[in-house]
């Protein structure tokens, strides 16, 4: 080809493989630099948002545990049931398993408002005199703002940790301290003045799925209650057995 062609030729190619070279430095800039994706919530706006989704979830299924329930102590060794979040009328319907007055027993129960009724030793319901025993309404769980959703909203020094699983969840989890007054107001343990440690797994939708909650819920003794919350909006029928 003529002189000029050629040289004309050789400066495209030139120019071609600079803009390549141009691009490629580009992707890789903008992959190591993460452009493009959505900045790390900061712990406490994700807390913010895993709170507000919970209180605003209508119903949930609940399961909390110990393996630590100290020798002639009252308590809950597990609680298993489903809830209605209200602010006037919150509900519980479920199982419990617990020490009443050093008697070991598991009891269907239901709670409704300031109301509660349970089978204990009984075919049917009665009226359970959950004052007398020193006990919580379950039903005080599904207050969307002193109930469950309080332990996140009052949950303090709040840091964000590692991802791990919760049955078929991954979550992240974040580790903070709860007054202890939330835990007294809430389960009726604890003296209210020592603090607890707490942890909480949320799925990247924002769902509490897990709060491990360990500190001195019984005089002198160090014990561990895990959270487990599923079934977000799915609907349950409550109704006062009498």
């Amino acid at each position: 080809p003529p002189a000029g062609v050629g040289k004309v030729t050789r400066m495209l190619r030139r120019r071609l493989v600079l803009s390549s070279t141009a691009l490629a430095a580009t992707a890789i800039l903008t992959a190591c630099s993460g452009a493009g994706e959505e900045p790390a919530k900061a712990p406490h706006e994700v807390i913010s948002i895993a709170q507000e989704k919970l209180a605003s979830a209508k119903c949930v299924h609940i399961s909390l545990s110990t393996q630590e329930l100290p020798p002639g102590q009252n308590g809950v060794a597990e609680a298993v049931g489903s809830g209605e979040f209200s602010t006037t009328e919150p509900k519980f319907q479920g199982t419990v398993q617990g020490r009443v007055k050093d008697v070991t027993a598991n009891l269907e129960m239901i709670g409704i408002g300031d109301k509660a009724w349970w089978k204990l030793f009984t075919p049917d319901f009665t009226v359970a005199d959950l004052a007398d025993v020193g006990a919580p309404n379950p039903a005080s769980f599904f207050h969307p703002v002193t109930g469950l959703p309080g332990l996140l909203g009052q949950a303090t020094d709040v840091t964000a940790g590692k991802e791990t699983r919760v049955g078929r969840d991954v979550v992240t989890t974040y580790s903070g301290k709860l007054p202890g007054k939330v835990i007294k107001d809430l389960l009726f343990l604890g003296d209210g003045t020592k603090p607890f440690d707490i942890t909480f797994g949320i799925t990247k939708d924002g769902e509490l799925r897990q709060a491990v909650t360990t500190g001195e819920f019984f005089t002198g003794t160090t014990s561990t209650y895990t959270l487990l919350i599923t079934d977000y909006g799915k609907a349950v029928t409550i109704t006062a057995p009498l």
